[in-house]
């Protein structure tokens, strides 16, 4: 069983030393540390529950997702791994078959999860895709008065083995993380590279047009506001709401948040804390001289606040504070978030509750990693924000293949092999081979066709049915006043 070395250094040169033998390649031992990996942690899943809740302070029922979604992710990765597919794939080229998507591991992965908001889970989705992935992993867990760290530093030395993860209580030098994987779910990186896995502490927005089911939209946007005590990096920090719907989308809000407002019967004894970290989240608000805060109601674990005379975003919250302003049109709630972002800065998140073609319009013209029409993924409410630059997975936020690095390998000559080489080698007319690649090189490109058909976009549906709206009735009073005008000039000219 794994032991903590005497430094973080030492503790990943070790690591680095067992990547070299590639041990961690085969499948078979990979799917033996995630197999001991579940069976420890399920094992302990009280245990892990009951430290979850003495550290966060949320319900049993959120604590007991967070630990069940976490052990899910481990049995989804298990169950990713095709031993018999992982053999063909090996022996391609041995049977003369290219393997340009080949990939391989980094060697060692260096994690740093989040401990504020659901950190088993945020340590577990990260641990479990590195593992998968064929990685030694170095876990960092501080010696702190917290349950989880202690626990969780017994459980994963008992489940994984000593030579290929190591948990360390402090920094490490960059030295020794010059090699590594680095995933960073809190701390900031300013110029990460290709070699870190930062997690994004953008702002999230969402916008709900007069069109939307808000009823649903509402739901949706209080669970995600108010769920874990509002700590979710994909909480809504902003909800812009058309405001010919304004009144009737509150009352939805009112009737959902309710029960989150009241606070959790099983933590009763922590609802004075809950409720002063609320009036401080107000008081922060109110002090703004880029919005006018109304508030419209307040519990013990939550609050409901209208921004108006918004003229910034607020800031990124990690309190249950439901924030909601007013807007007068969709191209109103785009130029808040262009005004609010700083050049190549992008939205965490936006969700957008209206018609699939306001969904559209607004993903397309609101700038955000990623977008979600008429849902929010309640699963995305657990764990870090995924890593820039990377496609989103809303349940396991990391994936194996963020854990590797491209390493083709081929066998067959391309397809300019036979032309270049007459070029190059100067066994034939090398002048004659260029000049044949240059004629065919410079010929003209042929021009694809566009489609006859026009696609109606959001601006062609307004112009559309504008014309619907004063061209049809002007174009029937003018063929009626012709009608009878050339009615009246025959009668009066020809039966004269």
């Amino acid at each position: 069983m794994a032991s903590s070395p005497t430094t973080p250094d030492i503790a990943i040169a070790n690591l680095q030393a067992t990547a070299l033998t590639a041990r961690c390649l085969n499948a078979y031992f990979r799917l033996k540390q995630l197999k001991s990996l579940h069976d420890v942690l399920r094992s302990n899943s009280t245990a892990i529950k009951d430290a979850v809740k003495q550290d966060t302070h949320v319900s049993d029922e959120e604590a007991t997702t967070e630990v069940a979604l976490a052990l899910d992710v481990v049995r989804e990765h298990y169950s990713s791994i095709d031993t018999k597919a992982e053999l063909e794939a090996e022996y391609r080229v041995t049977k003369g078959q290219d393997a340009s998507d080949r990939r391989v591991p980094w060697g060692v992965a260096y994690i740093e999860a989040q401990r504020s908001h659901t950190p088993f889970f945020s340590v577990i989705v990260a641990l479990g895709a590195a593992l998968v992935a064929g990685n030694c992993v170095a876990l960092k867990l501080e010696n702190n008065l917290r349950a989880l760290p202690s626990l969780l530093r017994k459980l994963l030395n008992e489940a994984l083995e000593s030579d290929t993860f190591a948990v360390i209580s402090s920094d490490p030098s960059e030295g020794s993380l010059a090699a590594c994987l680095q995933v960073f779910q809190e701390k900031h990186v300013s110029r990460p590279t290709y070699a870190h896995l930062v997690s994004p502490q953008s702002k999230v927005v969402a916008i709900v047009d007069r069109t939307a089911d808000l009823a649903s939209a509402a739901e949706q946007l209080v669970t995600a506001r108010f769920a874990f005590g509002g700590t979710s990096p994909y909480a809504p920090d902003i909800v812009l709401v058309n405001e010919f719907i304004k009144k009737e989308f509150l009352e939805h809000v009112i009737q959902h948040s309710i029960r989150f407002l009241a606070g959790s019967s099983s933590s009763t004894d922590r609802e004075p804390k809950k409720s002063s970290r609320v009036s401080k989240a107000l008081h922060s608000l109110s002090s703004s001289a880029s919005w006018t805060l109304h508030t419209i109601t307040q519990g013990d674990a939550g609050a409901i606040v209208e921004l108006s005379h918004l003229t910034n975003l607020p800031p990124k919250s990690h309190h249950p504070l439901f924030a909601i302003s007013p807007i007068t049109s969709l191209e109103h709630a785009i130029s808040l978030v262009d005004e609010d972002l700083d050049d190549q800065a992008t939205l965490l998140s936006a969700y957008h509750f209206g018609t699939p073609s306001t969904g559209k319009y607004l993903s397309q013209f609101v700038s955000a990693d990623s977008s979600f029409v008429n849902h929010i993924p309640f699963p995305l409410l657990l764990g870090p924000s995924g890593p820039s630059t990377h496609a989103i997975d809303t349940g396991k936020r990391y994936t194996s293949y963020q854990f590797t690095h491209p390493s083709p390998a081929y066998i067959t000559p391309p397809a300019s092999q036979a032309a270049v080489s007459k070029v190059l080698t100067g066994k034939e007319d090398a002048r004659k081979a260029s000049a044949e690649l240059l004629s065919k090189a410079t010929q003209e490109i042929k021009e694809k066709k566009r489609a006859e058909s026009i696609a109606i976009g959001y601006f062609e549906q307004g112009i559309l049915l504008g014309l619907g709206v004063y061209a049809v009735p002007l174009l029937t009073c003018v063929g009626a006043s012709l009608f009878y005008g050339v009615r009246a000039g025959l009668r009066r000219w020809v039966y004269v």
